[in-house]
């Protein structure tokens, strides 16, 4: 198996488990992905995370 058959298949297990967070996602009802970016954002002065939108 070459290096570039691995990096391949790595980008397609990564784009695959994207598209399934993504649909869990959708049928609880959350934005998973926008829930793990704004939790990494840094916090407001008033401790709140400010708002994105």
């Amino acid at each position: 198996m070459k290096k570039g058959d691995r990096i391949i298949g790595g980008l397609a297990l990564l784009s695959v488990a994207i598209i399934v967070i993504k649909l869990a996602g959708a049928m609880y009802g959350y934005d998973l992905i926008q829930m793990a970016v704004d939790a990494t954002k840094p916090k407001a002065a008033g401790g709140w995370p400010t708002v994105a939108n």
